[in-house]
């Protein structure tokens, strides 16, 4: 492939882990394909020094009026999104927008693309702690409660270990699968091997106590929790006959593929219904359930209780 341009866009009191590990990733990326795939160059507002949330200085590479167009655009902010405007600099993502370059929020950077119209239409997600916010603010962005998002010409992840997967993500897509799970074991994110002095779970807690190959299916599950995956791509991507897979999965997890994408599902559901003020029909569409009622149906199966119920006793506690 040619080399890709990326450029950051850096907000004050940017997370710093979410911009070092695409870096690390990008870099990894370029020195085992033996190949420059990768440049960058860190833009800011009005070209201004600014701090990230540890109190680091941070310098743009590069004034906006001699940024180089980007392949892909990555805007990165931290906490308290909404009080961000950097008009200047979202003038010129939106100029790379036109000419069809990806476009992504790294953490809370969401917040700002769509406060600037960038991700009308598109699914997103945005950090956790304010994920809310983000679908009460942007009702016009398909708000997705996962770890990264690709849709289109967009891309967004809610930050923290979050940006590693979606960062592998980029340079398998770029790449192919065997640079990425070289740089995904320089990074140390290589699966660990299983202990036979831990027994697995029977049910999917997003341990390491699974065999590689489960592992990589229970994160194929995970990120698509929303979409269509079924049994035949899942057994596709993993290379195996959707027999083996359905075998291997019933052997560790004691469960089926459905099953545990339905666990993971009513899992973030919990999350938003006891932590967020989202209106009900607003989880069962952010997690991916076909209508708040089978929501309830299934939320009552699993917790004895339905969601309202369940939030009403949370806010009794606060």
């Amino acid at each position: 492939m040619n080399s890709r341009h990326v450029a950051f866009c850096l907000c004050p009191g940017l997370p710093l882990f979410g911009l070092v590990s695409m870096l690390e990733v990008f870099r990894h990326a370029n020195r085992l394909s033996g190949s420059e795939a990768y440049t960058w160059s860190f833009l800011t507002e009005a070209d201004d020094i600014i701090l990230d949330n540890n109190g680091l200085l941070l310098h743009p590479s590069t004034p906006l009026a001699n940024a180089q167009h980007a392949d892909l655009v990555l805007v990165v902010a931290g906490f308290a999104p909404w009080d961000q405007r950097p008009l200047e600099l979202m003038t010129w993502v939106q100029s790379q927008a036109l000419r069809q370059a990806m476009i992504g929020g790294i953490s809370n950077g969401s917040f700002v693309l769509a406060a600037s119209g960038l991700l009308e239409g598109f699914a997103a997600t945005a950090h956790w702690e304010d994920f809310a916010s983000f679908c009460e603010m942007y009702p016009s962005v398909r708000a997705r409660y996962r770890r990264w998002v690709i849709d289109r010409q967009r891309m967004s992840c809610s930050g923290g270990a979050a940006t590693l997967d979606l960062a592998i993500e980029i340079i398998r897509l770029d790449l192919g699968d065997d640079i990425a799970r070289r740089v995904s074991r320089q990074m140390l994110l290589e699966d660990f091997e299983r202990s036979d002095q831990q027994v697995a779970p029977r049910v999917y807690d997003g341990s390491h106590h699974y065999s590689p190959q489960v592992q990589q299916i229970l994160r194929l599950t995970d990120t698509d929790i929303d979409g269509e995956i079924n049994v035949q791509k899942l057994a596709d991507k993993v290379g195996i006959s959707r027999r083996a897979l359905l075998r291997i999965i019933k052997e560790e997890t004691g469960t089926t593929p459905s099953q545990l994408i339905n666990q993971r599902r009513l899992e973030r559901a919990r999350s938003l219904v006891q932590h967020s003020g989202l209106p009900l029909v607003a989880v069962a569409d952010a997690v991916g359930f076909s209508s708040q009622s089978h929501m309830t149906l299934k939320y009552r199966e699993a917790f004895d209780t339905t969601p309202a119920q369940d939030r009403k006793a949370c806010q009794s506690l606060t």
